[in-house]
């Protein structure tokens, strides 16, 4: 993975918190799909980042249901 791609790792994980925190999670899964396919074009990335997906992911599906509503 090259700097320009690493960068924008950390600008989609940046992103990521800031969608959680204000509860946009519909907007939340869009950015994770876009880290989820950064990562999957480097394999030794895609093992080590693996457990942060899955973390991201079960943040999203265990949002409580008023958050959901809103958005």
């Amino acid at each position: 993975m090259d700097f320009v791609q690493e960068r924008e790792m950390v600008r989609l994980r940046h992103e990521l918190r800031r969608l959680m925190v204000e509860r946009r999670l519909d907007e939340a899964r869009v950015v994770l799909g876009r880290f989820e396919a950064l990562v999957t074009v480097d394999a030794e990335e895609a093992v080590i980042l693996r457990p942060e997906i899955a973390r991201w992911q079960a943040s999203l599906s265990v949002a409580p249901p008023a958050a959901r509503e809103r958005d």
